[in-house]
């Protein structure tokens, strides 16, 4: 039996579609910290952030982040008041840690700079103006469920869309 083509190729078109709004995701990342040292010391901090997940499992590199948080000493840092692009580094599919620097839109600057060889070398670092610098680790990281992005999900309803259009035209 010679396959339909007229069919084949709205499946075709579907499926595709299904597929590429799959890999079109967010990871978000929750952590928590807190300061061991400087004038400080023993300051919690908190935040969040996300970046396109669409790194291979063996992926090593850096990866924009897409939005970024930082709560700590009474002030919210964010991705817009960051100095430098911040970014998500990776090795061989590793999740390393964040870089991140905002050294000048609150009366303490901030930083975040990713491990080196591992997660557990990933710090946080303070310096309030006019007094020393202080240091902090990582206490945890929670990575939330990734969520497609409301395009990838208008993608796949249009698939599906097609495919319901395509079975009813052939029944």
């Amino acid at each position: 039996m010679k396959p339909n083509s007229t069919f084949l190729r709205p499946l075709l078109a579907a499926s595709v579609l299904a597929l590429g709004c799959m890999s079109a995701q967010a990871a978000t990342v929750n952590y928590t910290g807190l300061t061991d040292s400087g004038p400080l010391a023993g300051t919690g901090f908190s935040g969040s952030f996300s970046y396109d997940d669409l790194t291979a499992v063996d992926f090593t590199g850096s990866v924009d982040l897409s939005s970024f948080t930082l709560d700590f000493n009474g002030h919210t840092y964010s991705l817009a008041d960051a100095d430098l692009t911040s970014v998500a580094w990776f090795d061989t599919g590793n999740f390393l840690g964040v870089d991140y620097l905002d050294a000048d839109s609150f009366s303490t600057s901030v930083s975040l700079v990713a491990g080196f060889f591992d997660l557990s070398e990933a710090l946080f670092s303070y310096q309030p103006a006019g007094a020393d610098q202080g240091l902090g680790g990582f206490t945890s990281f929670t990575t939330a469920a990734a969520v497609p992005e409301p395009g990838s999900v208008a993608l796949l309803l249009a698939g599906l869309g097609l495919l319901g259009a395509t079975r009813r035209r052939m029944g």
